[in-house]
């Protein structure tokens, strides 16, 4: 075979692939529409717009709470127009807030789309009762900010509100109640985990870390498993989770087994980005120690680095982030993260190591010190020498030269990463919102130009999991 034959058959390959992408991506599309045009003046319309997929979860269980339930239609907000809005006589919204007020990524062009209406003065819902309920972080200065400007703009465009606007605190579980009979959902399927092994990445025992900056690996393995082959593969088999999954830890039960010397008032939560894939039999977990200004730790930080030892268990379930899903293991994809957040990368990482013939994957991380903080390889050990993994960049904010940040590197390659993803490529980008994810975001849109930004937005191929 010639080399020109080689190119030919290349190219006729990647035509194939897009246009099978774009098949997927239309078929997709006509189902949602196809949902959309189901509805009536005596539907009801109910919205998500979710990050992590707890919104989405509300969203479902006050559908089921409609008395008329048969009639009721659940839509992500992403699949949602203005237009839409106006064949319904009642709509609610379940959506949350992302770092310091923003919508989620599902909820960014219907935002943009709202807003600009409201500038118009143009009224649009003088038939419209809707209702909105709100998820966030009270630590977080614009709490539920995402559903109080929805709520607002429904307002000014002419929407009557059937109730209040309500905004809960995920974190401290006030959206619990709101689940009806699904509330307890995730406790009837929830997994006993001991804790196998816990491992200080950041130095040694003598490390010169910082308390402050401690960063360890943790691995959890269900306490069902008995010594029974049959029954140890059988319990393996019922821990499913998928990469970019979350592992929420339940502190009030678990923090009062582990140490007399701090209590928890009221059900409190603690999720963390999954490390690993089912496939490798036990959870793990990338966690930070937490010290606040008084010397104490974190709730879920200390008792997962400090408080739990070597063979205790911790009560958690696994929740589903649909969002971080990247279900497309053939296209290019382009893994961001820092600090904590390298757990979400190992995650996307082993999920394509573990495949025959998976799609190419480029890394960027970030971290602090190069002598104490070097821990990618580490950690994503053993798939740090998969064949898929083309490309690994590591930055670092106090190092002597060439220090900076990770949206550094980022922009520092733009024109190779902008090759790379090309119109089928996916990002995914784990770890906090202050900072990297902001950061990280302003230079995604910079390197691809806001056509190919929004682009990468509208076709669910930009993946967050910040906090």
């Amino acid at each position: 075979m010639t080399e020109t034959h080689r190119y030919l058959l290349a190219l006729l390959f990647t035509s194939l692939y897009v246009v099978w992408v774009a098949v997927l991506f239309y078929k997709h599309k006509k189902k949602t529409s196809d949902v959309l045009n189901t509805i009536t003046r005596d539907s009801t319309l109910v919205v998500y717009a979710s990050q992590s997929g707890t919104a989405e979860k509300i969203a479902r269980a006050k559908a089921m709470q409609q008395h008329n339930a048969e009639s009721t239609v659940v839509v992500s907000m992403a699949s949602l127009s203005l237009s839409s809005l106006r064949n319904v006589s009642k709509a609610i919204f379940v959506v949350s807030t992302y770092g310091e007020g923003e919508p989620p990524d599902m909820g960014r062009k219907f935002n943009r789309a709202l807003q600009q209406a409201v500038h118009a003065k143009k009224a649009l819902f003088s038939h419209l009762q809707f209702e909105v309920v709100g998820l966030g972080d009270r630590q977080y200065q614009a709490f539920c900010q995402f559903a109080v400007s929805l709520f607002d703009g429904i307002e000014q465009l002419g929407g009557n509100a059937a109730k209040p606007l309500t905004t809960l605190d995920a974190g401290r579980g006030e959206h619990l109640s709101f689940l009806g009979e699904q509330a307890d959902k995730p406790h009837n399927s929830a997994n006993c985990l001991r804790l196998s092994n816990r491992t200080l990445l950041n130095g040694g025992e003598h490390s010169q870390a910082q308390p402050a900056q401690k960063l360890f690996a943790l691995s959890f393995t269900s306490t069902n498993i008995q010594g029974d082959n049959n029954k140890e593969a059988k319990d393996k088999a019922s821990m499913k989770w998928k990469a970019g999954d979350v592992l929420d830890v339940l502190i009030d039960e678990n923090l009062h087994a582990a140490t007399e010397h701090q209590e928890v008032s009221g059900r409190k939560i603690r999720s963390y980005t999954i490390a690993s894939v089912p496939e490798e039999g036990d959870v793990k977990l990338v966690v930070r120690q937490l010290m606040k200004d008084d010397g104490t730790l974190g709730l879920g930080s200390g008792l997962l680095t400090h408080h739990l030892q070597s063979q205790q268990s911790i009560t958690g379930f696994i929740r589903s982030h649909a969002n971080a899903d990247i279900t497309d293991t053939q296209a290019p994809l382009l893994l961001i993260g820092a600090g904590s957040g390298v757990a979400g990368l190992r995650a996307q990482l082993a999920k394509r190591a573990l495949l025959k013939d998976a799609g190419p994957v480029w890394i960027l991380f970030g971290e602090r010190n190069p002598e104490l903080d070097d821990i990618l390889d580490t950690t994503l050990s053993p798939f740090h020498l998969s064949s898929c993994l083309i490309h690994k960049h590591t930055v670092f904010s106090q190092g002597k030269e060439d220090k900076g940040y990770v949206q550094h590197l980022l922009q520092k390659h733009g024109n190779e990463i902008r090759h790379f993803l090309g119109h089928s490529g996916h990002v995914y980008v784990c770890g906090r919102y202050e900072g990297m994810g902001r950061g990280v975001d302003d230079a995604l849109r910079i390197v691809l130009g806001d056509a190919a930004y929004h682009a990468l937005q509208e076709a669910q191929r930009y993946h967050r999991d910040l906090y």
